[in-house]
This record gives structure tokens, sequence and C-alpha cells, in this order.
């Protein structure tokens, strides 16, 4: 099963150079993201998979599938603990059927 994330519809995005800024509406607070994590965010707002995601950022990287994909869910584990986005499909959760998904 692969997980979504749903990226926070309240969380603006500006792109500068190879790296980015959040801004949570909510909150007022800003987050800074390195170039992966830019492209993470431009790639799950095209397409909410993470496996999708990954593969892509596996080839444009060149990194290690395994690494990069524990620390891409460190750092979706992270965006999800700041109400930056939803993260859907794990072990355990109740299933997508309720959450429209």
């Amino acid at each position: 099963m692969s997980l979504r994330v749903r990226l926070g519809a309240d969380v603006m995005f500006r792109r500068l150079e190879e790296e980015a800024v959040l801004l949570d509406l909510d909150s007022q607070r800003y987050y800074g993201l390195d170039a992966v994590g830019t492209r993470l965010w431009e790639l799950l707002a095209e397409d909410d998979r993470l496996d999708a995601a990954l593969q892509i950022l596996t080839v444009e990287f060149e990194v290690d599938p395994k690494r990069l994909r524990g620390d891409i869910e460190g750092f979706v584990d992270s965006l999800a603990t700041s109400g930056l986005a939803v993260v859907e499909g794990r072990p355990g959760d109740d299933g997508g059927a309720e959450t429209g998904a």
C-alpha cells in the first residue's frame, strides 16, 4: 500500500532557486526546504502518492532508494506533525474510505 501525502490547503509555497519557503497561513510560521524537500513538495502537489515521488527523486538526485525512503518518510512525518500535510495509508490506519481517498 502506498502512502498518500495531502499537502495543507492553508500552506503557501514559494520557490527560491533550488530551495523553497513554506508559510502556514494558520500559524503564520515559516519553514525552509532544501533542494530535495522543495522537489518533493512540487511532486506531491502534482500527485499525492509518496512512492511515485520517491521513484522520481531517486533518479533525479542519484541516491540510494532505501536511504531516501527513510529520510523522506521522516520529513513527511515532520510535515504532518507541523500541520503542513496529512499522511494517509499507514498500516493501522482505519482505511482511506472515510477520508474521501
